[in-house]
């Protein structure tokens, strides 16, 4: 039994803009595994959001494929700006029935329904006849939850749905995701920058640098033991994290990231690194290692990179 439910091969993305092409993505491919959470983490501009707008199908890439059984729903980082300003929670909840079956109108059936996934994610009935300007962000992003499972699809997709909100509100609306995976048998690709929030979440985890993945693996794995300088480097900068890792040593990540109007040679990170030689100037390192742990980096500098991250 194949337990893959998307899959991507070899994507790439690029805008056209007055001053060139912007190559938002290069070379990503990925696979989720039935009832997983895969995270992919970044700073902000690799390509984060313009990935998972490829995986859902609002932006098609200029090479390479994503494969999937079903629409994967997407749950944005806005909760208030997704949501129709003059439909109630109740209608919100139900439109992707409403639309998929043609109808205008809803029926008791919808009603029936509404109530159901508003209980399914913690709201009441009562919060159902609000507009969204009416709920907090958590309720808003419960309906946004709520919305997503109303077809009831093997996949769904965050971009970042906690970090507009407060700390108590962000584990609230995890811990609910959880729950639900573990009910419903979920797939989730979880988009993110915070890494104590894909700790708590995920099972596995891509790094995007620059377009690119630069290192993948468990959890566990990458976040205890980074192969890669820049996760290494990412991993240091939450503070959070590394007082809860006290073996990774901090690192700070020196400079700016490449221009994405051009595509250099050599690798994208050798400008920002701290063990950069000769050969990264001219050379890209490609993803290698074993199946369920890979880093595009090469052998000798992966191992200056992981004794320098682990004290002594």
């Amino acid at each position: 039994m194949n337990d893959e439910v998307l899959s991507a091969e070899s994507l790439a993305k690029s805008y056209r803009t007055a001053g060139g092409s912007v190559h938002s993505v290069r070379d990503v491919s990925l696979k989720l595994k039935r009832g997983k959470t895969l995270a992919i983490i970044g700073e902000s501009g690799c390509g984060k959001s313009t990935l998972a707008r490829m995986l859902v199908g609002l932006e098609q890439p200029d090479r390479g494929k994503v494969s999937r059984a079903t629409l994967i729903p997407m749950v944005f980082q806005d909760s208030l700006g997704s949501l129709h300003p003059r439909r109630t929670a109740k209608r919100l909840i139900v439109d992707p029935v409403l639309i998929r079956d043609g109808k205008i109108r809803m029926t008791r059936d919808h009603d029936v329904l509404s109530i159901r996934l508003a209980k399914a994610v913690g709201l009441s009935e009562e919060h159902l006849e609000h507009f969204p300007h009416e709920l907090s962000g958590g309720q808003r992003q419960r309906v946004n939850i709520a919305r997503a499972l109303a077809l009831d699809p093997a996949v769904i997709l965050l971009d970042e749905p906690v970090s507009a909100l407060d700390v108590s509100i962000q584990a609230q609306i995890l811990n609910l995701l959880v729950e639900l995976q573990e009910a419903r048998g979920l797939s989730i690709i979880f988009i993110s920058h915070d890494l104590s929030v894909v700790r708590h979440l995920a099972h596995d985890v891509q790094v995007l640098y620059f377009g690119s993945v630069v290192e993948e693996g468990t959890v566990a794995e990458v976040l205890t033991a980074p192969q890669h300088p820049y996760t290494r480097s990412l991993i240091s900068s939450e503070l959070s994290v590394v007082d809860f890792d006290k073996h990774i040593s901090r690192v700070q990540i020196r400079g700016e990231p490449p221009s994405p109007f051009k595509i250099q040679s050599g690798c994208s990170y050798v400008d920002r690194c701290d063990q950069a030689e000769v050969q990264c100037k001219s050379a890209v390192p490609k993803l290698q290692g074993e199946p369920s742990r890979r880093v595009a980096c090469f052998p000798e500098h992966r191992k200056q990179s992981q004794r320098a991250g682990v004290r002594a």
